[in-house]
């Protein structure tokens, strides 16, 4: 019966109080004893704070919740059984912002950045990426996330994905993740790192370490809009913001408005762009314009990575 809920909240203590959504509203009296298994398994099974657990053929994203007045809660999401491709988004992307993301000029490596508030799918949008990158390009992917969240793990065509889990939550677990995947890195082939987001500046050179490798790095993080996120990612990599410059290839910002996804992008199709060119002066409030005449160049079926290929 689980698996009708979108989402469940288990109060630790008081199951009559959980909720179940859509809602919110009560859970159910004959779901209390699944509710009480589900529980015991969490106590049990999940000793991180952020987990996933795989209930039947259901894997749902966990959270345990100690800060509330009330005590504790765990607070599960159901996630996709299939990852989707860029083709099958939920909210779909335009048609350009599909183009540069699956842009040839990638495979040689960079960064892509997904930005946007909570809940705006960055993260599907990210897995997606993955996905279509994979099928279209071949190659492997590996991914350093905490914690897995889409089924990614497998094939996709020709290409495999190897989905993993950050061990801890220490900025020291994150930069092992890291060094087992460049560790991990064969040759001549396509090679994707997915990082679930960016939380530290020990992730933030990691990541820039991997890209500077031939890695495509497909990263998140939260951003009100794409110069804010240029700018505070900048300054987690500190001292090693001329390479964050030389990497970036596209900042993707997005945001969900009345059910449709608004988008806005940045490009920068080589190290040897104007945008990089801004980001290494610390000129972050002129990428307005550069965004500008992207957009342009966008309306007029210009793909702003293709004179990278």
């Amino acid at each position: 019966m689980l698996r009708e809920f979108s989402d469940i909240h288990i109060k630790v203590g008081d199951l009559p109080q959980s909720l179940v959504y859509p809602g919110p509203r009560l859970a159910p009296a004959e779901c209390l004893a699944q509710l009480a298994e589900v529980e015991q398994k969490c106590e049990q099974d999940c000793p991180l704070d952020d987990f996933t657990l795989s209930l039947g053929n259901i894997t749902w994203r966990g959270r345990r919740d100690r800060l509330t007045v009330d005590g504790l809660w765990y607070r599960l999401r159901k996630m996709p059984e299939v990852a989707p491709s860029l083709d099958t988004l939920p909210s779909p992307l335009p048609t350009m912002a599909r183009e540069m993301l699956l842009a040839p000029s990638l495979t040689s490596g960079g960064l892509i950045y997904l930005c946007g508030g909570a809940g705006s799918g960055k993260t599907t949008t990210a897995s997606a990426t993955v996905v279509s990158r994979l099928q279209k390009f071949g190659g492997i992917a590996y991914t350093i996330e905490d914690p897995p969240e889409m089924p990614l793990n497998g094939w996709h065509g020709e290409g495999y994905c190897s989905q993993t889990s950050v061990a801890g939550e220490t900025a020291s677990d994150w930069a092992e993740s890291f060094r087992g995947a460049l560790r991990s890195q064969p040759a001549s082939t396509h090679q994707i790192l997915f990082v679930g987001e960016i939380r530290n500046a020990e992730s933030a050179i990691a990541m820039l370490r991997a890209a500077s490798n031939g890695f495509l790095v497909i990263a998140t993080g939260f951003g009100t809009d794409v110069v804010s996120a240029v700018d505070a990612l900048a300054k987690l990599t500190g001292a090693n913001a001329a390479t964050f410059a030389n990497m970036l290839r596209l900042v993707l910002h997005q945001r969900l408005s009345g059910g449709q996804m608004q988008i806005s992008m940045l490009a920068s199709p080589s190290s040897t762009s104007p945008v990089a060119a801004r980001i290494r002066a610390g000129q972050y409030v002129h990428l307005a314009n550069d965004i500008e005449h992207q957009q342009i160049q966008m309306s007029r079926g210009i793909n702003p990575l293709a004179q990278a290929g």
